[in-house]
């Protein structure tokens, strides 16, 4: 099964996943995506990270003040993020994205940072983000950040030479979907969809910051939808 591919994959490189992007660029990331998304949380939203690795983001978003738990597939994953991170050991748990153990209308917000692209069947990446929907509360939001291939460099980059040089994708083929994809199939709830980063993973620290001025100029033209990630945020309206 499919599922238990991703499992034993992820679980496989537990140890080594964190050393998988370079810090500088793990913190680029994040940080970008924050200023994007930050407005959606309140000092008393309750958040899940759906997919949540090693515990990583949800260590970032818990030092913002965020009251965050998080969940993921890989019980190895979990355990090593309770074991560099010793104050999320309460806060992270094994999960299947598509049966949360959570009751409905839990949190305020749910998060998917470079998740959907692991599940490998389009309806399932669809009842994934509708599990979402279910535990979070009527007029909560989902957040969802993936990879863009509009770029045809970014799609050669995500399909081909970073599978070859971090073992986190090597496993198979990633399902990747769309920007436009989830705005058209959740195209009632969309709020926000936005664009970011042009900096490849292998950018070295010292080039950085003339990197990271290259973006800024990007960002502000037409170019920025060729950006290597996209955020899309999803408001849940009553019935859903």
């Amino acid at each position: 099964m499919t599922e238990d591919k991703v499992k034993s994959h992820f679980d496989a490189i537990a140890d080594s996943y964190k050393d998988e992007i370079a810090g500088h660029i793990r913190d680029h990331l994040i940080n970008k995506w924050w200023g994007i998304v930050k407005d959606c949380f309140k000092p008393d939203s309750m958040v899940i990270d759906i997919g949540c690795g090693d515990g990583t983001n949800v260590k970032f978003l818990k030092d913002k003040g965020i009251n965050i738990i998080g969940v993921d597939f890989s019980d190895k994953l979990i355990k090593r993020g309770k074991e560099r991170y010793s104050e999320l050991k309460d806060l992270l748990y094994q999960g299947d994205a598509l049966n949360l153990n959570f009751s409905d209308n839990t949190f305020d917000i749910a998060v998917m940072i470079g998740v959907l692209h692991h599940i490998h069947s389009r309806d399932e990446q669809v009842a994934a983000i509708q599990e979402a929907f279910r535990v979070v509360k009527d007029n909560g939001v989902v957040v969802i950040r993936e990879c863009n291939l509009i770029n045809p460099v970014f799609r050669v980059f995500w399909n081909y030479i970073f599978p070859l040089t971090a073992k986190i994708d090597r496993f198979g083929g990633e399902n990747w979907i769309s920007a436009k994809k989830l705005s058209e199939i959740f195209s009632g709830t969309v709020e926000k969809k936005d664009y970011f980063t042009f900096i490849p993973n292998f950018s070295p620290h010292f080039l950085l910051p003339i990197a990271m001025k290259i973006e800024e100029f990007l960002e502000k033209t037409f170019f920025k939808k060729l950006s290597a990630h996209y955020v899309v945020i999803l408001r849940k309206g009553k019935g859903l």
